[in-house]
C-alpha cells in the first residue's frame, strides 16, 4: 500500500492512548482494530478515521485521533438522545451477537484437526474473524459513547445540574441512576457459588468435612510455603490436596460443582491464554475455603439480595424525585444494562479465544512458525500461506519483537524497524513521576485510604491484601478475587460501563475510573486516598 493513500496518517489530530491492554496478541486485536475504521459505521452511524497501534511482544497500546475519537462519541450519544429506542436495541444486539459467537465457538472442533483441509482450516479461521467482527459492530457502542472522552457520563451529570442537582450529590446520584436492574454474570456466578455452599451447610458431615480437611492443607501449605501464602504455587498445592476428598463429596453437591465448572472454567483465559484455565479442584478449593470461613452462606444470600432490591427502591425513588422524563429514562435504564450486556459478551468472548488457540496451533504446525508467529500474521496473510503457501517468515519473526500497525478505512499497513520505534516514541508518555493527584470518573462512591497494589494480571493478586487499594489499567474478571480484598479499586482505564466500575457497584467497593496515567504514577506501596465522590485519588506518601 503506497504511503501517499493515507489520507489521515499525518493530519493535525494528536494521538491518544486509547488501551493500554498486556497479553494481548494481534490475532485477536486485529478483528476489532479494522472494525473499528471499517465496519463500525453500521450501526453506529460513524467509524473511526484512523487508529495506530504499537506492539511490543504481547503488549499493545492502541490509539484513536483525540479530536476524532472524541467526535465519535458525541456523534453516538447524540443518537441515543434523538432516539432513546436505540439504546435498547444496542442492548438486545449485544446478547444476540455474543449468542452467535458463543454457538460458533461451541461448534469450533477440540481434536483431529490435522484432519482439515488448509481451505477448511482457513474457512473457519475466517468464520471465527467474521463473527467476532459482527459482535463488535454492536459490542463497542457503549464503549465508544463514554470510555475515552466521557461524552455519555458528561451528557447526564449536564442534564442533571439543570434539575437542579448540587454539584456534591452529581456523582451519587449518577451513580444511582445507572444501577443495573438485572444481575450480572458475575453476581450470577457468586450467587450460583454461594447456593452449592448452602447445600454443604445444611448437610453438618460435609461441612465438617472440607472445613476439617481445608484447615489441614492449609497448615501443610503454610508450613510449606512459609510467609509466601497466597502464591500461585500455594494455591496449587491446595488444589491438588484437596482432591484427595472428591469421591467423599455428596453426589448432588458434586453434579452442582461440576456443572458450576463447566460453566466458568475458562474465564482466566484471556487474552493468549497466559494463566490458563481454572480447574474442577480450584473450585473445590474455593468452597472448602469458604465453608472454613464459618461464613452463613444462607444469609450472605439474603444480604446480597436486600443489597440489590435496596439500589433499585433508591434508583426508582431518585428517577421520581428528580422527576427523570425521556429521553434520559430510557437512556438510563439502558446504560445500568449495558453493564450487564457488557459482562454477558465479555464472557462468550474470553470463551471463543480459548476454543481458538488448537486452530492457531495447527495453522502454525502447517506453516512451520511457532504459536506467537501465528498469532501476529494478518488475516490476509492465513490465507495466503493456507491456500497458497506464501509466508513471509523474515517479517514475521521481527514482528513477534516489536512493530506498529495502522488503519484506515479499508487501508492498514504494518511498520517495522527503526520507522515503527520512530512511531512509537512520539505517541508513547513517558516522565510522569511528578504527578501527586489523579483526577477520573466516579465508578462507585465511598473513601478510602491504603496502600497501592498494583494489579495487572493474576500472578498480581498474591502481594494484594485485605484493605489496600487495586490499582489496574483496566480489570477484567481474572482478578476478581484481588477485587473483592480492595478498600478502593483505581483504573486507567474504562467509563461507567467499564469492568471496575460493574464489580465495584456490585461489591460496593469505591472506584475511580478512567484516569488515564494511575499506573505510570503510583507504585507499590505508595500509600493514597481515593474520594471516589469526586473522582480523586491523592498521594500522600511514596513508598522509598
Amino acid at each position: 500500500m503506497a504511503k501517499d493513500r493515507l489520507k489521515y496518517f499525518t493530519d493535525k489530530d494528536p494521538w491518544m492512548l486509547a488501551e493500554d491492554i498486556p497479553d494481548m496478541d494481534f490475532f485477536f486485536s486485529q478483528i476489532w482494530l479494522s472494525c473499528f475504521v471499517n465496519e463500525f459505521k453500521h450501526p453506529a452511524g460513524r467509524a473511526y478515521k484512523k487508529i495506530l497501534a504499537i506492539y511490543k511482544g504481547y503488549h499493545l497500546w492502541f490509539y484513536f485521533g483525540e479530536k476524532d475519537s472524541y467526535l465519535e462519541g458525541e456523534h453516538i450519544v447524540n443518537k441515543f438522545i434523538k432516539n432513546p429506542q436505540f439504546t435498547r436495541e444496542i442492548n438486545k444486539q449485544i446478547i444476540v451477537e455474543a449468542d452467535k459467537l458463543r454457538t460458533f465457538a461451541e461448534r469450533v472442533p477440540e481434536d483431529n484437526l490435522e484432519k482439515l483441509t488448509n481451505k477448511k482450516l482457513w474457512e473457519l479461521y475466517k468464520k471465527h474473524f467474521d463473527a467476532h467482527k459482527h459482535y463488535y459492530q454492536w459490542c463497542w457502542i457503549p464503549v465508544g459513547v463514554d470510555m475515552f472522552h466521557n461524552n455519555l457520563t458528561e451528557k447526564l451529570k449536564r442534564h442533571l445540574r439543570s434539575l437542579n442537582v448540587d454539584e456534591n450529590k452529581v456523582n451519587e446520584y449518577l451513580v444511582i441512576l445507572t444501577q443495573p436492574t438485572s444481575k450480572s454474570l458475575i453476581q450470577l456466578e457468586q450467587d450460583q457459588f454461594l447456593e452449592i455452599a448452602s447445600l454443604i451447610y445444611k448437610n453438618k458431615e460435609q461441612a465438617q468435612l472440607l472445613k476439617n480437611y481445608f484447615r489441614l492443607i492449609k497448615r501443610q501449605a503454610t508450613l510449606k510455603y512459609e510467609l509466601n501464602v497466597h502464591t500461585p504455587k500455594y494455591e496449587k498445592f491446595l488444589e491438588d490436596k484437596i482432591k484427595n476428598i472428591v469421591d467423599k463429596i455428596d453426589k448432588k453437591i458434586l453434579i452442582r460443582l461440576q456443572n458450576h465448572y463447566q460453566n466458568y472454567f475458562y474465564v482466566k483465559f484471556m487474552w493468549i491464554g497466559k494463566e490458563g484455565l481454572n480447574s474442577f479442584q480450584y473450585y473445590l478449593k474455593e468452597l472448602a475455603r469458604f465453608v472454613a470461613s464459618g461464613v452463613n452462606p444462607n444469609k450472605e444470600i439474603k444480604k446480597q439480595a436486600h443489597e440489590f432490591k435496596k439500589n433499585l427502591r433508591k434508583r426508582m425513588a431518585l428517577i421520581k424525585k428528580l422527576g427523570i422524563k425521556d429521553p434520559w429514562l430510557t437512556i438510563i435504564g439502558a446504560w445500568g444494562d449495558f453493564m450487564v450486556t457488557k459482562i454477558y459478551r465479555r464472557y462468550t468472548q474470553i470463551y471463543a479465544i480459548y476454543r481458538m488457540k488448537p486452530v492457531l496451533e495447527e495453522i502454525g504446525r502447517r506453516l512451520k512458525l511457532n504459536l506467537m508467529e501465528a498469532r501476529f500474521m494478518t488475516l490476509d496473510e492465513i490465507k495466503k500461506g493456507l491456500l497458497n503457501k506464501r509466508v513471509d517468515y523474515k517479517n514475521l519473526k521481527t514482528r513477534v519483537n516489536f512493530f506498529a500497525y495502522y488503519l484506515e478505512k479499508d487501508q492498514e499497513k504494518i511498520f517495522v524497524g527503526e520507522k515503527a520505534k520512530r512511531l512509537a516514541n512520539k505517541v508513547i508518555r513517558t516522565n510522569l513521576n511528578e504527578v501527586a493527584e489523579l483526577k477520573g470518573q466516579t465508578g462507585c462512591i465511598g473513601r478510602a485510604t491504603g496502600k497501592v497494589k498494583i494489579i495487572i494480571r493474576p500472578k498480581d493478586m498474591a502481594k494484594m491484601q485485605k484493605g489496600d487499594i487495586l490499582v489496574s489499567i483496566a480489570t477484567d474478571p481474572d482478578i476478581v478475587p484481588a477485587m473483592k480484598k480492595a478498600a478502593a479499586i483505581v483504573t486507567e482505564q474504562g467509563g461507567v460501563t467499564s469492568h471496575a466500575a460493574i464489580v465495584s457497584r456490585e461489591m460496593n467497593i469505591p472506584c475511580v475510573i478512567g484516569t488515564k496515567i494511575a499506573t505510570k504514577v503510583l507504585k507499590d506501596g505508595d500509600l493514597v486516598e481515593v474520594d471516589a465522590n469526586k473522582g480523586v485519588v491523592k498521594l500522600l506518601k511514596r513508598n522509598k
